[in-house]
Parts: structure tokens; sequence; C-alpha cells
């Protein structure tokens, strides 16, 4: 366990600080825009019961990857530098009093909130990518209403909802992720995937694998989950290893994975019916079973 980790576990929520912050994306170099938001008692105290409740069932954590996953007792580490985390931080270590919202256009098409909790040494950050009642101002086509005390009563006024968990957390250097498609929406980190793709695209020992790119750039889309795998493949870049191709077309012929392959160049030809097959190959996911001599393959492959 973490020095971080074992902060955010035992972080005494009840007795910090609490200070709310809504941001929003923009089009400048500071990234953000946050203002500070005051909560009454019971609020602050909700917020309290929220965090130490959902932190008191993560038992471990892993280091985040492209394509990692994490259950709901287990969260995603990332160091802090390699997100937009720190560009919003300075934001929100302002002076309160002198960033406060003064309007509820504040608030409205908020990015997200952060609620940061400070103790007598420590500060916790726990990070919310807003919900639609963030995006847009009250509707005059509809009433808003709450029950309560047994009567029905009609408010026509915008409102908020703050759920009960938070995608992320930042203890000193660390992330702990326990939303994944939470915070990269939040941070702007999906479109690493997109742009590890581009450059895929555009590397000569890449493209030189295929005797065609064009299935490949098809299959993948805009769909985020090949997105990843190809930002992993970029990353990885098991291709370039000496006599990958060949090494590949002799594992192929002899597996009967399928994979077609030019007579003259020995270059990969894709198609839709390998496509498949190539990213779990690129991606070193086609595994084989020493016990079972069966081949799998898996969602992620880490070295034992």
């Amino acid at each position: 366990m973490t020095t971080e980790f074992n902060t955010l576990k035992t972080f005494d929520y009840q007795n910090s600080e609490v200070q709310l912050w809504v941001f929003k994306d923009s089009a400048s170099q500071r990234r953000f825009r946050a203002v500070y938001v005051q909560t009454d008692e019971e609020l602050s105290t909700q917020l309290k019961n929220i965090v130490a409740q959902n932190v008191s069932h993560l038992t471990e954590h892993e280091e985040y990857s492209y394509i990692s996953q994490n259950n709901e007792n287990s969260c995603l580490t990332i160091d802090k530098s390699e997100t937009d985390f720190s560009v919003l931080q300075t934001l929100v270590d302002r002076v309160a009093a002198e960033n406060r919202a003064t309007d509820k256009k504040d608030l409205l098409n908020a990015k997200g909130y952060v609620v940061k909790f400070t103790g007598s040494s420590e500060t916790v950050y726990a990070v919310k990518r807003s919900t639609s009642t963030w995006k847009t101002g009250y509707s005059k086509k509809f009433v808003n209403m709450v029950f309560r005390n047994g009567e029905l009563s009609g408010m026509e006024d915008t409102s908020f909802s703050i759920e009960k968990n938070f995608d992320f957390y930042i203890v000193e250097d660390l992330a702990f992720i326990t939303n994944k498609r939470g915070f990269e929406s939040a941070m702007g980190h999906s479109e690493s995937y997109k742009q590890a793709f581009s450059q895929l695209q555009s590397s000569p020992e890449f493209s030189a694998l295929f005797t065609d790119l064009s299935p490949i750039i098809e299959y993948v889309g805009t769909n985020s989950i090949q997105l990843r795998r190809m930002a992993v493949i970029e990353q990885k870049s098991v291709y370039s290893q000496p006599g990958f191709l060949p090494t590949l077309k002799a594992v192929s012929d002899s597996r009967n994975w399928g994979l077609n392959f030019d007579e003259s160049t020995n270059n990969i030809i894709p198609c839709e019916d390998t496509v498949k097959t190539i990213i779990q190959v690129l991606l070193d996911h086609r595994l084989l079973s020493e016990l079972t001599s069966n081949t799998y393959d898996v969602p992620d492959a880490k070295p034992v």
C-alpha cells in the first residue's frame, strides 16, 4: 500500500474543511475556468459522508493504462503530472472568497466539480464529471417539483444534482481513478487515444507492415475501445521488434490464425475477416497456455 493510498483511506474527512469548486473548459492556455461555490453545513456534511463511504470500499489499486479496468473495490493510479489536474489544482487552490460564484450562470454548462477536503496537514481532492442537470438552463416547458412532507411543490428555478460518488481522487502527486470513463472525460484524457492512433497511421514503420491500412482505419473508426487498443499498440510497438513479420507469418501458418500475407513482401493483407486478429496480435494479447496448449485472446497482458 502506497503512502498516498493510505492517506486516501485514513484521511479524517469528517473533521476536514470542505470547499466545492465548479469548473468549465476554457479555450485559453489555462485549460479550465473554476469558481468557488459556498455550501451550507448540511451539504458539506453529505459530501464528507459520500467520500468517506466511497473510499472505504477501496482495497487495492493498479497502474492506469489505456485498456486497464478496475472493479468496485479497486482503483487505477496515474501520476498527476500525466493529467490536466495540475492546471485545475492551481485554480482551486486560490483564495475561495475572491473567486466565488455570484450567479447561477457560473454553474451552468459545467464540465465537472472538485470537492477539496483540507485537514491539518493533508488535502484530498475529489473530482466528478458533472451530470446533465448542470448542462442547460431552466426550461420554461416544465415545472421542477420536489416532494417534501407529503406535499408536491413546484420550483421554478434551476436545480443541480451531485452524484453520490466521485470519478477520481488526488492525493499529493497521485491520482486514484474509480471511474475511468469519467476521469478521461473530465480531464480530456480520451483525446490521447485519437492522437496515438493518428501518430500510428503516420508511422512509416507501422504502415510498412501492411499492403493497405484502410481496413484497419475503417474497423477502428471512432470506437473508443478500439482507439484505446490502437493506443496500446502504439505504446508497446511490438511490431518494431526485429524479424516481426517473418515470425508472425510462421506462427500464423502453424497455428492456423488465418492471416493473409503478400507472397513477395511478406506484408500483412488486412481485410474485414482478419482485422480483429491482427489487432490482438499487435497488442500481444494472443497467448498460448503452457498447460493446455490452447491459444487465448485476453483483454490485457501483464508480464509475470
